[in-house]
């Protein structure tokens, strides 16, 4: 099973709904309906298989961490926050990274083509762990 089946299998386990949802102006999004959480993502934005596993394992992350925001700039960032790190630890856990440093990365793309994610998220994950240290 790869990564984004897992995912998806999780969201499954967890009793969250994914659906594909047409968005004009965010890739996906969370929301909670009746005490039940739905991840919608906008499939057709979405060019790779890993996009669309870095967005799932985010808005799963929302979810598992009960981070969901309705308003406020300082709420938005706490809950996104708790979101990206809980999808960084999901998809990339410290061996995994440690892992990689041994192997001798170094760079943001190096970090991206041996953990299979995208240069963005790679940032943030090089981030996340040199903060950690």
């Amino acid at each position: 099973m790869n990564i984004l089946e897992s995912l998806y299998q999780q969201a499954h386990t967890s009793g969250i709904a994914v659906e594909n949802f047409p968005m004009p102006k965010v890739l996906s999004t969370a929301v909670m309906v009746d005490e039940r959480y739905y991840i919608g993502i906008d499939r057709s934005r979405l060019e790779t298989s890993i996009e669309e596993a870095e967005c799932l394992a985010h808005e799963i992350g929302h979810c598992e961490t009960h981070s969901l925001y309705a308003c406020g700039e300082k709420e938005r960032k706490k809950s996104e926050k708790r979101a990206e790190e809980w999808a960084i630890l999901r998809l990339v856990p410290p061996k995994r990274f440690e892992d990689a440093c041994k192997n001798g990365c170094r760079e943001v793309w190096e970090f991206a083509e041996e953990l299979n994610i995208t240069c963005p998220f790679a940032a943030k994950v090089m981030a996340y762990y040199l903060k950690q240290t």
